[in-house]
C-alpha cells in the first residue's frame, strides 16, 4: 500500500458494516467516519467529556494502539490506492466496493478488540456523549447509521435524493486534480457542501430528530481531521 494514502485511510476509521453486535452499533463503531477511539483522544473532546489526568492518558495510549493496529491490518490487506486511482471510473467504483468490504471486515475485528477497552475508561454517559459528537462530525455519513435511519424514517424519495447527492459528490471527489494535500483540503470542502445540501432534504421534524441524536452542539472544527492534539 502506498503510505501517502494511509493518513486519509486511518482518518476514516469506521467503514460500512452490515453485521455487528448491538453494542458496537450503539457506541459508534459503524459507518461513521471517525472512530470513537480517535475522538476520545482529542483534547477538546476530553474536555467536553470531563476526562483528565490518568484517564486522559489511557485514552491517548489506546488511540496509539488503535492507530498501530489499523496500520498493521491495512498493510496486511495489501491495497494499492494509487493503482485504484489510475483505473477507469467504472472499474474504480467496483474496486472501491471491494476495498470497502475488506475494510469493513477489518473494522469489525478492531471493534471487538477496542470497544471493551474504551468502556473500561469511560462511563456509559460519556460514551453516549462521545457518540453524539461522532454523529455531528460525520455529517451525511451518519445517515447510513441504523439509529439515524430508524429515527429519521426517510421516505423513498429522500433515499433516492440522498443516494444521488452522495454519488454526485463522490464523482466530484474522484475528478479532483492537484497534489495530495490540495485534494485532501478540497475533499473536506466538498463534504461540507454535500452535508449542507443533505440537511436541506430533511423535513422540520426530521431535523428535530437529528438534533436529538446529536445532543448539545459541539464545535467539530476542534477535531481537526485524522489527527489529535497533545500527542
Amino acid at each position: 500500500m502506498n503510505p501517502r494514502y494511509l493518513p486519509v485511510l486511518l482518518a476514516f476509521g469506521a467503514l460500512a458494516l452490515t453485521a455487528q453486535p448491538a453494542w458496537a452499533q450503539r457506541f459508534g463503531f459503524g459507518r461513521s467516519s471517525s472512530s470513537l477511539v480517535g475522538l476520545a483522544a482529542n483534547e477538546a473532546v476530553q474536555k467536553e467529556l470531563g476526562v483528565s489526568g490518568e484517564a486522559a492518558g489511557k485514552l491517548r495510549s489506546l488511540s496509539d494502539d488503535y492507530r498501530a493496529a489499523s496500520q498493521k491490518e491495512t498493510t496486511a490487506l495489501g491495497i494499492d490506492f494509487g493503482a485504484i486511482g489510475d483505473l477507469p471510473r467504472a472499474e474504480q467504483a467496483a474496486k472501491n466496493r471491494e476495498v470497502s468490504a475488506a475494510m469493513a471486515e477489518m473494522t469489525l475485528k478492531l471493534t471487538a478488540e477496542f470497544l471493551p477497552k474504551l468502556r473500561e475508561v469511560l462511563s456509559d454517559e460519556q460514551l453516549t456523549r462521545l457518540r453524539q459528537i461522532q454523529l455531528q462530525a460525520s455529517g451525511m455519513e451518519a445517515f447510513s447509521e441504523p439509529e439515524v435511519v430508524s429515527a429519521l424514517a426517510f421516505t423513498d424519495e429522500q433515499k433516492r435524493q440522498l443516494v444521488e447527492l452522495r454519488n454526485e459528490y463522490s464523482r466530484k471527489q474522484q475528478d479532483l486534480d492537484g497534489d495530495f494535500q490540495q485534494r485532501f483540503a478540497r475533499i473536506r470542502e466538498l463534504n461540507a457542501e454535500r452535508d449542507k445540501k443533505a440537511l436541506e432534504l430533511l423535513s422540520a421534524d426530521q431535523k428535530t430528530q437529528l438534533a436529538a441524536l446529536h445532543g448539545k452542539p459541539f464545535d467539530t472544527a476542534q477535531l481537526g481531521f485524522g489527527r489529535r492534539r497533545n500527542n
